[in-house]
Order: structure tokens, then sequence, then C-alpha cells
């Protein structure tokens, strides 16, 4: 599996902002050395047009080479103001051939003094009130490699703001920035695109957004990346709002504003604003958050929410919404409150309440043309009040506190879960859930709820197995109850085993107290839904009223309203009647319709009858306790009790 990769900006735009230090512009001093007493004269260039435009003045003064320092609070140079030649009118107005202004930014110790240089052709300054205008070919170099350019630039020195409102473009180790307008606020330490900013980047080895693969696979063989250095695609970001530069003590930082597209490859994110923190000393990337509206996508992925934060140090993408963040893919989807997205375990982190929806893939069967009304829903539903975790690489996840998992027809409701999904289509091949089992059941006809403490579900099988500790728990409402240790379902054969020492409980008819039956047996039950037959192994007992069975295996069929209306005995079958004043009956088979409340008895060779210290062998017996008599068929062969001990 290819890795995710993060948003990194690894260019010098972060110079920019070097020029928010301390970047002033001001007149010439009067103690300016190099002025000419005869300007016309010893300066023929003062002839040129750009000297008289628009009839703003008559020539009063020219320099050549000026230069004219400024200096700090601690008496440092911090803005030297060059121009090759420089004349002042006698509006009050410098015009300036080819300025220079050079910013010193004094205050990163480590690197030394750093200087951002002004050029432009033409250059005009107010020298009343300081304001200064640079034309025709305006360049800021902010290093060697970054510079922006425009056509025009104003500096208005009672705001302390350097301001264009022309088209600007920035250009940076890897990088374009282009906008409308541009200012520069000295006093702040700030800088601003006004609006329409777009940004491009070069490819760098770090993906932009956490829901994409890499676009060169990190898997490649060596041979292949030493011999061809592999493409990436480069990262586009625009807006219609301002992309303000800001700096604070511990980083650079870049806030797009308004309508954010963030784009690279397949993948895009929108949001109302994006801000990007980068590091001080390495202008690389830290983090960045994209606010309001977020929708990211790419291909069948989708994630929205309130904010996306992308963290470079931890690798990892935070989506949050106060109602409800949500991610989706063609075969999953996550909605929570918050969500951590890990690019380098593949790792899912949900530390809040929400759900997970697992969409199913059936596979195609050519010759199955007709659509089958019955066929099972076997999509996944979860919910969970306490956290989530989700391991891609491995397609595992766990979850905790009050969660339900809706699956077909069937819901269980538990405090702990632990799920493995299918590598292709995220069906389950596995589950574990501990902790206060509950499971309603839709399908059956034995029970339509379970209570345990442990559930595990495996796909290969297709079997669910229930523990408790002494007993798991099935129950239908109120009628019918079955205690087992352990309780296995089978989907494939619509069936049920409860293995070790249980309990059968039935309610009879509401207010016929003995009509309730109850059956205990000691090895295993079994029940089959297409037979509607419950099967009871090795010393089993079956009481109604004041009847009881006991037998090596008994099996009971439900009816119509589902409920047992008949019991066959095999093996060692023994028979009481109380209703029968204590007839008792011993055998090798026993049918017990519970409608007609007749039993009859059969034997290897013969059945016995035992009845007031008497005994009978015949081939049948009857017990019928609705009439209060029994009967027998064959020859009977009567023993009477010794009066006489």
């Amino acid at each position: 599996m290819t890795k995710r990769r993060y948003i990194f900006i690894g260019t010098p735009i972060a110079c920019i902002l070097t020029i928010i230090v301390s970047l002033v512009i001001s007149q010439p001093g009067k103690d300016t050395k190099g002025r000419k007493e005869n300007p016309a004269q010893e300066n023929p260039a003062i002839h040129d047009p750009v000297y008289n435009k628009s009839n703003q003045g008559t020539v009063t003064q020219t320099v050549q080479d000026l230069s004219i320092p400024n200096y700090d609070e601690k008496g440092e140079e911090f803005l030297i103001m060059r121009g090759k030649d420089t004349i002042l009118l006698d509006n009050d107005m410098y015009k300036i051939i080819t300025p220079e202004i050079e910013v010193r930014d004094t205050t990163n110790t480590e690197s030394g003094t750093q200087s951002v240089f002004i050029t432009s052709d033409n250059g005009e300054m107010n020298r009343v009130t300081n304001e200064g205008y640079l034309s025709e070919n305006v360049i800021i170099h902010f290093d060697l490699e970054t510079k922006l350019n425009t056509d025009y630039m104003r500096y208005l020195p009672e705001k302390k703001l350097v301001s264009t409102d022309d088209f600007v473009t920035i250009h940076g180790q890897g990088i374009v920035i282009t906008g409308q307008g541009c200012e520069i606020d000295l006093a702040n330490k700030k800088m601003w695109i006004k609006k329409n900013a777009e940004m491009e980047m070069d490819g760098v080895k770090n993906d932009l957004f956490f829901l994409s693969k890499d676009d060169v696979d990190d898997t490649a063989s060596l041979e292949e990346t030493d011999t061809k250095e592999m493409p990436l695609e480069k990262t586009y970001i625009q807006s219609s709002g301002q992309l303000v530069f800001d700096r604070s003590a511990d980083a650079n930082i870049m806030t797009f504003n308004d309508n954010v597209q963030t784009k690279r490859g397949s993948a895009t994110v929108y949001s109302d604003k994006l801000v990007i923190f980068l590091n001080q000393k390495t202008k690389k990337t830290e983090q960045a958050i994209a606010s309001g509206n977020v929708l990211a996508s790419q291909g069948t992925k989708i994630a929205k929410g309130s904010f996306l934060t992308w963290d470079v140090n931890t690798q990892s993408a935070i989506l949050e919404d106060a109602q409800k963040a949500e991610f989706v893919n063609d075969v999953l989807s996550i909605d929570a409150l918050k969500m951590i997205f890990y690019r380098d375990t593949g790792k899912i982190d949900v530390p809040s309440s929400g759900s997970l929806k697992a969409k199913i893939r059936e596979k195609s069967k050519e010759k199955d043309t007709t659509a089958r009304t019955d066929k099972p829903d076997t999509n996944i539903n979860v919910k969970w009040e306490g956290k989530m975790n989700f391991l891609d690489g491995t397609r595992e996840a766990s979850f905790e506190k009050n969660i339900e998992v809706r699956r077909g027809n069937s819901t269980l409701s538990c405090d702990n879960l632990y799920v493995v999904f299918n590598e292709n289509d995220f069906s389950m091949q596995n589950m574990k859930a501990t902790e206060k089992i509950h499971i309603i059941d839709k399908k059956g006809s034995l029970y339509n709820e379970a209570v345990g403490d442990q559930v595990t579900w495996n796909a290969k099988n297709k079997v669910t197995t229930l523990r408790g500790h002494p007993f798991a728990i099935l129950r239908e409402g109120n009628r019918r109850q079955i205690f087992s240790p352990k309780v296995l379902f089978y989907e494939d054969r619509n069936s049920v085993l409860c293995e070790g020492k249980g309990n059968l409980y039935e309610k009879g008819e509401e207010g016929v107290e003995e009509s309730d039956v109850t059956v205990d047996w000691s090895k295993r039950m079994t029940y089959n839904d297409d037979l509607k037959k419950v099967s009871f192994f090795e010393e089993v007992q079956a009481t109604r009223g004041g009847q009881k069975l006991n037998g090596d295996q008994i099996d009971a069929y439900l009816n119509d309203s589902q409920k047992i209306s008949k019991i066959i005995a095999t093996g060692n079958t023994y028979f009481f009647s109380k209703v029968l004043h204590g007839c008792e009956g011993f055998g090798s088979f026993l049918i017990w319709d519970l409608v007609q409340d007749i039993a009859i008895m059969t034997g290897n060779p013969k059945a016995e009858l035992r009845k007031e210290g008497s005994k009978t062998f015949s081939d049948k017996v009857y017990f019928n306790m609705a009439e209060n008599r029994v009967t027998w068929e064959g020859r009977p062969h009567w023993q009477l009790q010794n009066s006489k001990k």
C-alpha cells in the first residue's frame, strides 16, 4: 500500500515577511552629499520628459547617486534609499530614476542581517507628506530566488503602509503567487494580496491530502528511481478574498480567504478559509487548517466538516464539525464530531461518538437473472458513544461504549466491539463483542433477543457464537426463554445450537399455569428453523403441569403459533403423570401430543406401566390426561405387588 502524503511547502515565500520588519521610505535630508547647485547644467538627464511629466513643476535641485540611510532606535541602519538620479521639483515632489530601497532585518541574529530590495524604473515622493510612488517594473527582491513584480506601488507613511491595486506576481523556488492588489502593513508586520489570490507549487514528496495516496509509488524498484526521477503533481491554491502573510514569534502564516480551492492531482479541498503555518527557520509547512464548509474529495472519497487540519509533525489530519463530520467512499462511510487520519499507519481515530456504515459488494452471478425479494441485507451499520479506531492496513476496527451494530435482521448492543473487515469490500470477516451483550433478531421463531457476556462471528463458517457466565439467555418476549453457557447461530442452516447444560421454558396458555413447558438437558440443544424442530440430548427432562418426561433425546415441534405442540422422546424413556394418580411408564419411545394432552409409549420389546404398586407390560400404553385415564394395547402381563414384606 502506498503512503499517503500531507502538505509540505518548501519555499522561501515566508521571506516576504522580512519586508514587514521596518520598511520605511523617507525624504532626502538637507545635508545630503553630492547636491548640485546648477542641476540643469551639470545633469543633462533632467531634460528627459520624465522629469516634467504633466507640468508638475520645474527642477529646483538634482542629486546623482543618491544614498540616504535611516537608523533604528539602536542606531543601526535599517533602511537605505538610493537613486541613480534624484530631482526636487518646485512643487515639493522628488523624481527618482531607477530608485532602490534596501530594508534590513536584524531581528534574526542567528542568520545575521537579512536585506530586502525594492527597485523600479521610476519613483516619486512628496517632500511634505512623505508619500511615495514607484512605477514601471516595480520589483521587491526578497532573496536571490524570491521576488514580487507589479507595475505600481504606493507608500503611505501615516498608515505605515505600502500598497498597490495593480496585478502582482510573486516568484519563488518552485512557487508562483498571483493576485489583484497588495498591501504591506509595516507596523504590524503583515502583508496581503487583496483579492483573487492564486498559488502554484511544484510537486514535492508530500501529499496535500489525507484521503489520497501518493502520486508516485514508493514501492517502485531502486533501479527505476535511480535511473529516472518520477514527476510529481503540482499543487494549486486559489481564493477570491485576501491572501494574508503574517509573522508570529513561532511561525510564518499564510491565510487564504473566501471560496478557497486547494487542488493536487485528482484531490481537491474546498473551504471558506485556509491557514498555512510555516516554520521560521526551515520555511516548511508545519500545519494547515481549512475551515468553514470544508469539502475534500478524490474520486469516490469525500470528507465534509467545519475544520480540516493537517499536521506535518504527527503526519495526521483532523476532520471536525460541531454537528457531524463525514467521511465517505464507495463502500464505507463514517459520521462523527471528530476524526483523526494518520498517514504513516493508515489509522483513523474517532475520539467521540459516531456511526459507521459498510456497504457489502455482492458477487454477480450470471445465471441468477431474477432478483430475489427475500435477499438478506448484509450491510453493516455501527453506532457508538465512546470512541472508534480503524487500521486500514489490517482492516481492523475497535469501538467502545454503548455500541449498536445492525446487520440484516439482527441488532447487537455491547460496550466493546472488535471487527476485522474484508480486504476488498469491507464485509466483516470476524467480529468479537464483549460486555453487556444484547442481540435482537427478527428472523427466527425460537427467540427474538439474546443476552450474554461475549459474542463472536466468523464469516467463513457464517456462525455467530454467544457465551455467558454462567449462562447466555435467549428470549422470545415473555413466552419463551433458553439458558445455555454457549449458543451458536448458523446462518446457512437457519439453525441454533446450545452447548452444555441448559434449560428451556415456554409459557403456556394465558392464566393456565399447568400448561407451561420446561425442558432441561445435559449435553446440547439444537433448533432447525425450517423444520420448526427443537432437539435436546442426554439426561433430558421435559415437564408440563403434573407430567414429567425423561429420555436420552427429546424432540419438540412448534406449530403455526410458534408454540411447542408435540414432543417425541427416544431411548430410556420415562413418563410420570400426577394427573393420572402417579402412573409411571418406562419404554424406548414416546409421543406426547400437547394439544390433545395424550401420550403414547412403546417399548422394546414391551412398554412398562406402573400404577399403585403394580406394573404391567404391553405393546403400547396410552396416557390420556385430558380424560384422566390410562389404557394399553397388546397382550398385557400384570405383576401384582406382594402386600407382605
